[in-house]
């Protein structure tokens, strides 16, 4: 049988960056190492599988008529023309990410968020397959135009540098150390974890980027960080706080879960808990006292959960379930 060749479309950047980069540069370099395929970046070389993260060609800004951005009328073409058979990767929706409350938000999507959404839907039902990152994401492309039925839920996978060796159950430090992982926008929530800085027995360390628009109070900001900056900060953590509503499938969240981070969460609408499960506890906003007596308390209880579910978070399960896929419209 024949290697078969495949397409990404998205050429992922080895420098610290957001979740989408993180998983596609994983993937890509697992893939790499399969015998049965080829992966590439060359949209002009022969492909037999061509894998897009919707519209994006790689990090950068992905704001209607930039150049990080693919057309959808370009990749019908290719498509088309190359008889390759297309795999998109849903990521997510401006609708979803920011949607529009007051006028000036309703404007501002009307210019530049409605047209990108429709190309993106567009896409979708085009695709030959789709791959969802949570159950929560293909409900809410599904809601706003997605009529496909060949597709799979298929939950990210962190590096393995998050692995950790020297996972042990024991108690929780004094204070208890918190580390949140997110770059600010107002679906994050960062207020939130300003709030719980200010607790008494909390550390709380943040990576990534933090908005002038918010009091930090009592909160270590980090900046962006390296996966092997972040994995030493974890190494002394004891809990992810991941705040954030409407997120389609957080890496950080997996990557912490993997390492062996219990996760305080937003259980409002979004992926979190049907990624976490039982391994970690909802925010109560209006009690967040109540919610760092409860940490403290299931902490050991946690991280023994933890023991038995850390490796359904790695890199290696996604790249299997993502071959797994590709296998599908293998060439014979």
């Amino acid at each position: 049988m024949k290697r078969t060749k495949i397409f990404f479309a998205y050429n992922h950047t080895d420098k610290p960056w957001g979740g989408a980069n993180n998983f596609i540069r994983a993937l890509y370099k697992g893939m790499m190492k399969n015998p049965d395929f080829i992966v590439h970046h060359n949209a002009n070389s022969d492909s037999d599988i061509l894998f897009f993260g919707q519209l994006s060609c790689g990090p950068g800004n992905v704001a209607l008529g930039s150049k990080r951005l693919y057309r959808f009328s370009n990749i019908k073409k290719l498509k088309n023309e190359s008889k390759a058979k297309l795999i998109v990767r849903a990521v997510n929706l401006n609708i979803n990410s920011s949607r529009p409350m007051s006028l000036k938000s309703i404007l501002l999507y009307l210019k530049d968020g409605l047209l990108l959404d429709i190309a993106t839907i567009k896409l979708l039902n085009l695709a030959d397959f789709v791959i969802f990152q949570s159950e929560f994401q293909k409900s809410f492309f599904k809601k706003w135009g997605y009529k496909g039925e060949r597709n799979a839920v298929i939950h990210n996978g962190a590096p393995l540098i998050f692995k950790n060796d020297n996972f042990s159950v024991c108690g929780a430090h004094t204070p208890l150390q918190i580390v949140s992982n997110s770059n600010y926008k107002a679906s994050k929530r960062h207020e939130i974890i300003a709030r719980m800085s200010l607790l008494n027995g909390v550390n709380v360390i943040h990576v990534g980027n933090w908005s002038d628009k918010i009091k930090n109070h009592k909160v270590d900001t980090r900046g962006i960080l390296s996966h092997e900056e972040i994995v030493n900060i974890y190494k002394n953590s004891d809990y992810l706080l991941h705040t954030a509503i409407s997120d389609p499938c957080p890496n950080s969240v997996i990557e912490a879960l993997y390492f062996g981070l219990p996760v305080i969460y937003n259980s409002k609408k979004g992926s979190s808990e049907e990624l976490i499960g039982g391994n970690g506890i909802p925010i109560n906003e209006n009690n967040s006292e109540e919610t760092i007596r409860l940490a403290k308390k299931k902490f050991v209880s946690l991280k023994q959960g933890l023991a038995n579910d850390r490796d359904y978070y790695s890199i290696k399960r996604a790249i299997s379930k993502y071959t797994e896929v590709f296998n599908r419209f293998r060439k014979q």
